[in-house]
């Protein structure tokens, strides 16, 4: 699928992973969910000419912001500098008069725009100016030539150089693109080299035998095509949990990062019952003074194989994480976009991949003031400005779920993200509610002694994936009369919910025809009333729609005293 450049280019090109992330934005044009954001709320008053010339500075003299993404007529992918030079304006500036909430919406959906490579520099910087401040900056970027660490140094470089003209002084940037482009050369020197092909060997061997996707019991069926659409829930870690993870850690003489995921492959193969599953990790591959303050794509996703045993205890679980991760380090350099040519899988565009689970930690440096700014109603100065983060989810969508964390000296904050297209609101938050139980446990030291006890602590609350889900297609099973009574005992919830909002009786008018030809919809209906009720109906088969219905029925009636 990705085809190397087969002519070296002084500047032109690009490592495996942005191939990828090429590859994937061209398959689906209209997907946002590779754009990573940072953005800041300013107080300080705001020169709009002055931070104008400071973005275009920003951008014009970065190598890597300052490019287009094209492939020729032989497939060969490059990058072209000048993308500053063709922009009309680099800064967007919306005056407004909105109010909290509708500023934040109006943020979230400037971070969501697609980007086209071909034709846009892959940043993009916004000052939201609302009526009575503060304002509030924005830069988005698309991961090809950026990663986490590298928006906050986009945000950085912006306001040192608007300090900089402010003050009518010289500013000289601590990268200009060259770091990025000597990693690149190195990428392809260490490809045709034998570490490489060691390394290749290690991931062949530690991947053998994968021959079926990590399967997650999914609450909608699954898309033909995966569809890259998302969102996140909260997971706060009270400070005594924190303390006590690190005594934990301590004790066992294991990495924080080795026993958080650890206790996350134990929460999938609860949801799952998967006892040899993958899931991905990124790593940096930043070296050196230079690399840890150069903007890029400085990336890699490692695959984790988690092989438990029902027999297993969680300290085994760790033991067997802790190797494979240190073992998995040892290779880090060999580019994940290669992985899937070496493993027994089955293409299925319906997933993302050959890792369908992400599990991120991220360690912000103290030291670094902007990144100090991402602590929640923490602001910092720079430069001589003072800002403080303002927040805004991203990067939703590019997996089925992602547990992210985010550890500092005295706090950790998680959030979980998952693919909506696949999950309920209800889910996503049911599965954080276990993770902080099993997390709460394995830190206690109370977790059963074989994980085949998990079930029942804390509640079992895994549910089995609709039929039909894993092929995107489900067939009735019910007789005409059996299914004739299940419309009418459908339209009469509709009716009854539907009471509360008279606008919406014809959209219950029209469910039954709907439904005699799309049994689908029935388990859609049932997700809304979840999600508009807050009610676990825990429907696993269309059989059984209608005592879930008639639950949600009592517990709706009894809300709304009919």
């Amino acid at each position: 699928m990705i085809r190397r450049n087969s002519t070296l280019a002084s500047g032109g090109e690009l490592t495996l992973g942005q191939e990828a992330l090429w590859l994937i934005q061209n398959l689906e044009p209209d997907c946002a969910a590779y754009n990573v954001t940072a953005a800041l709320s300013l107080d300080f008053p705001v020169d709009v000419a002055v931070l104008e010339s400071a973005v275009r500075a920003t951008v014009s003299g970065h190598r890597l912001l300052d490019s287009v993404f094209r492939s020729d007529a032989v497939g060969r992918i490059r990058r072209h500098g000048g993308a500053a030079a063709r922009a009309d304006t680099l800064l967007e500036v919306h005056e407004l008069d909105l109010g909290p909430e509708e500023l934040r919406q109006h943020a979230l959906e400037l971070t969501r725009r697609p980007f086209r490579l071909d034709r846009e520099p892959p940043v993009r910087v916004a000052l939201l100016r609302p009526r009575g401040g503060p304002d509030v900056l924005i830069a988005v970027a698309h991961h090809i030539v950026a990663d986490n660490v590298s928006q906050l140094l986009i945000c950085r470089e912006v306001l040192s150089r608007y300090a900089a003209l402010a003050a009518g002084a010289e500013h000289a940037a601590p990268d200009d693109g060259t770091v990025f482009e000597e990693f690149a050369r190195q990428q392809r020197a260490y490809l045709e080299s034998p570490r490489a092909d060691r390394a290749r060997q290690y991931w062949q061997r530690e991947l053998d035998g994968v021959a079926r996707h990590t399967a997650l019991p999914a609450d909608l069926p699954r898309p033909a095509v995966y569809r890259s659409e998302g969102a996140e829930t909260d997971l706060a870690l009270p400070p005594d949990l924190v303390a006590g993870l690190g005594e934990a850690v301590a004790a066992r003489n294991v990495t924080p990062f080795a026993f958080l995921v650890s206790v996350f492959e134990v929460l999938l193969y609860r949801f799952g019952g998967q006892t040899d599953f993958l899931l991905g990790y990124p790593v940096t591959q930043r070296r050196g003074e230079d690399g840890r303050e150069a903007i890029g794509y400085f990336v890699n996703t490692l695959p984790l194989r988690a092989r438990l045993d029902p027999d297993d205890s969680f300290d085994a679980v760790l033991r067997g994480t802790a190797a494979g991760l240190w073992r998995g380090l040892m290779h880090r350099d060999y580019p994940f976009a290669l992985l899937p040519r070496i493993v027994d899988l089955p293409r299925d565009p319906g997933r993302p991949g050959l890792v369908p689970v992400l599990f991120v930690l991220n360690e912000p440096a103290e030291a670094d003031p902007i990144a100090a700014a991402l602590e929640p109603g923490r602001y910092v100065e720079h430069a001589g400005l003072r800002v403080a983060e303002y927040y805004l989810p991203q990067q939703h969508g590019q997996f089925e779920l992602t547990l992210q964390v985010t550890r500092r000296a005295a706090t950790v904050q998680a959030k979980l993200k998952y693919n909506t297209s696949l999950f309920t609101e209800h889910t996503a938050r049911q599965l954080a509610a276990d993770y902080l139980a099993l997390l709460r446990s394995a830190v206690a030291g109370t977790l059963p002694a074989a994980l085949r006890d998990l079930r029942g602590l804390p509640e079992d609350r895994r549910r089995p994936p609709i039929p039909g889900s894993e092929s995107g297609t489900m067939k009735s099973t019910s007789s005409g009369t059996a299914r004739a009574e299940r419309i009418a005992r459908i339209r009469d919830v509709a009716v009854a919910v539907f009471s509360v909002a008279p606008e919406a009786v014809e959209a219950a008018d029209s469910f039954e025809a709907d439904l005699g030809v799309d049994s689908l919809l029935a388990v859609e209906y049932t997700v809304e009333l979840e999600k508009a009720f807050d009610v676990a109906l825990h429907v696993n088969e269309i059989p059984e729609l209608m005592a879930g219905l008639d639950r949600a029925y009592e517990v709706i009636a009894g809300k709304a005293g009919w």
